[in-house]
């Protein structure tokens, strides 16, 4: 089964020199659900990014052998590349993967390594997921894919990373690339994603807006 712990290390060490500064561990660092026998426990380190925004990068682990690592790129100063959602889910021996783009930019962008990287990855497997409002939402270099090639499967995984990091490097920067971006957010809250129920039940409703709003998509440095 892929390592998922070391995944995740792997993909920060990827921005580690972009002056990447951890944000102190906090309440939403670590949960445990159901907490008196919890069944699930998650990990959550959180970054800044300076001249870009914020990272996460959460760890969850269930009984029976269920893992799942998701990283979360939020431009919040306004760089014209698109917000990055990645999903790794393992199960067994199969692992499905969520390579989500959504360009929320004023003015679209283009990125052209990104979309190098999905052709070149297009001969993985393509997940059949059920229709949702996100789906047409993604851009057209988005990868839904599953494969037993953990190898394979990891390669697109940092490979995918380090070609964001180079469209992020070198785009542009317009604070009007936010107002879609929290848009998009306050969409993504209210109409929820397949994670969204998981994290009702461990923060409570309430708790797992905030969650949002802080770790996943911040629009500010302050985590609002």
């Amino acid at each position: 089964m892929m390592d998922l712990v070391a995944l995740r290390q792997q993909i920060v060490d990827i921005f580690a020199q972009e002056n990447m500064t951890e944000i102190p561990k906090d309440e939403f660092s670590s949960a445990k659900y159901p907490k008196l026998l919890p069944v699930m426990s998650c990990t959550v380190d959180r970054y800044r990014l300076e001249g870009f925004g914020h990272m996460m990068a959460m760890h969850g682990s269930a009984k029976l052998g269920f893992e799942i690592l998701t990283v979360a790129m939020m431009p919040y100063e306004g760089n014209a590349v698109p917000f990055m959602l990645m999903d790794v889910v393992v199960s067994k021996k199969k692992c499905t993967l969520f390579t989500e783009y959504y360009d929320c930019t004023k003015n679209g962008t283009e990125q052209p390594l990104l979309a190098e990287t999905a052709k070149k990855y297009a001969d993985l497997d393509q997940y059949d997921e059920k229709p949702a409002w996100y789906v047409p939402e993604r851009t057209s270099y988005s990868l839904i894919k599953e494969s037993t090639d953990e190898t394979r499967v990891k390669e697109c995984i940092l490979e995918s990373f380090r070609s964001y990091l180079a469209g992020m490097k070198t785009a542009e920067k317009d604070p009007a690339n936010l107002e879609k971006l929290a848009v998009f957010r306050e969409r993504m809250i209210k109409e929820g994603n397949p994670a969204t129920d998981t994290m009702n039940k461990v923060l409570g409703k309430e708790g797992a807006e905030t969650f949002f709003r802080k770790c996943v998509m911040p629009l500010n440095s302050k985590g609002e």
